[in-house]
């Protein structure tokens, strides 16, 4: 809602009236954010010695056991327990996301970059790759490439990584188009620099690198739903491995007795998209001069 500043009026008789105030971000949102995030790199660098259990560890005596002192957050139909199957399994899903990350940027930036530098029939070319990748539903196409690799959890999470490249290979591109034509690019040409040592590497990825790293959380949290859709589906983590997504799927079919077991696999999925999200927000609110002010 725009703000009325009390002046003195103009010989037009018309009032000055004030841009709307930037909105602010929740403080509370905002270190919520960091707090979940925190607790996922402690899962992820020591998720296996946090366990108060196996979390493989089968006891026939405690199946469904409410939860307790014992087990925090019950047991489910083998009588192993949540908890610790929910800590190993967050390690495994937060390193498995980060792994399709870290293919996607290797992918896709390489792919973009030379797209946009080079133009002409290169850009035609690459371009019609992405798109045609593009025009396939990503979670189908996670499962062909998955079932044409073979299951397992490395080979759903590089398929995911297959999957998500297209996206950074088109930010980069565009990225690269922009900063390509900047004055500092050009006064580089004009004393000599080419290539990708010369030109590229020093003058172009600085440059064109910040949307790519915004766009990197955002992608961590599609990397993370893709998980627990394809160990849903059980083209990811095998039996008896865990992750958030087979924990999910293995407590959907007795949810009606442990409803627990596939509420705290949800809600942690949930909550590490929302994080991750609300962090590339503010990476890109840090990121962007004019946009801190």
């Amino acid at each position: 809602m725009a703000t009325t500043i009390a002046t003195a009026p103009s010989s037009s008789g018309t009032t000055v009236t004030a841009p709307p105030p930037k909105a602010r971000r929740l403080p509370i949102i905002r270190w919520a954010s960091v707090l979940i995030l925190l607790v996922a790199l402690v899962l992820l660098l020591a998720g296996r010695w946090l366990t108060p259990y196996d979390p493989n560890a089968q006891d026939l005596t405690t199946v469904f056991a409410n939860p307790s002192l014992q087990h925090w957050l019950g047991t489910d139909d083998l009588g192993r327990d949540i908890l610790s199957r929910m800590i190993a399994g967050g390690q495994a899903t937060i390193a498995a996301s980060l792994f399709a990350v870290l293919v996607a940027l290797v992918l896709g930036l390489p792919v973009g970059i030379a797209a946009g530098y080079f133009g002409g029939w290169v850009d035609t070319i690459l371009m019609r790759v992405v798109d045609a990748f593009l025009a396939f539903p990503a979670i189908v196409l996670a499962i062909g490439v998955t079932a044409s690799m073979g299951i397992g959890l490395r080979n759903a999470m590089f398929a995911v990584g297959i999957v998500l490249a297209p996206a950074i290979a088109r930010l980069a591109r565009a990225q690269t188009l922009s900063v390509k034509e900047m004055t500092y690019v050009e006064a580089a040409r004009s004393f000599g620099a080419k290539g990708f040592r010369g030109l590229i590497l020093p003058h172009i990825v600085p440059n064109m690198i910040q949307p790519v790293i915004v766009q990197t959380s955002v992608i961590f949290g599609h990397a993370m739903l893709a998980e627990a859709s394809l160990s849903f589906l059980q083209l990811g983590v095998q039996a008896p491995g865990s992750s958030w997504g087979s924990v999910l799927s293995r407590a959907y079919s007795f949810m009606s007795q442990a409803p627990l077991a596939i509420l705290v696999p949800g809600i942690a999925i949930a909550l590490m998209v929302f994080a991750a999200n609300i962090m590339a927000d503010e990476a890109q609110d840090w990121l962007d001069p004019k946009r801190r002010k």
